[in-house]
């Protein structure tokens, strides 16, 4: 980057954003001409524009905001079927959730128990604890 691209380059962005009067326009436009480097940077300024520009949400559709505020002033009242059908869809949701999580715990905490008990020599754990809490003593005094 040169010394020109220095300077020139916050004129560069105000012609990228539409803001740069005519004789800034000409100037950026004729030095666009010859400068790879800046030909680079304005090709990437305008690649991020397009991005943000296709992120950005259209224009929502007439009426929609009076459609909004009607729908949140007033309350919605559902019917008893439909509250009916509510409760009943959660309840078998939230009973078989229930089932198959305690069910899969169960078998997974029995497991691990019976790995325990057959890992673990219980007579000779209390001497390595006393062991390890010995050398542990000996290692601060």
């Amino acid at each position: 980057m040169t010394d020109k691209c220095s300077k020139l380059l916050p004129k560069i962005h105000e012609w990228l954003e539409g803001c740069a009067d005519e004789e800034t326009a000409l100037l950026v436009q004729w030095h666009l001409r010859d400068c790879v480097h800046c030909q680079q940077i304005v090709s990437e300024w305008q690649f991020v524009v397009e991005e943000i520009r296709f992120a950005l949400p259209t224009t929502p559709p007439e009426g929609f905001e009076e459609r909004l505020k009607q729908r949140i002033s007033k309350p919605q009242i559902l019917s008893w079927c439909e509250l009916a059908v509510s409760w009943a869809l959660t309840s078998t949701g939230v009973a078989i959730t229930v089932f198959w999580f305690g069910s899969s715990l169960a078998s997974v905490l029995r497991s691990l128990f019976q790995w325990l008990l057959e890992t673990i020599n219980w007579s000779a754990l209390l001497t390595v604890w006393l062991q390890q809490f010995l050398e542990l003593v000996n290692r601060w005094v």
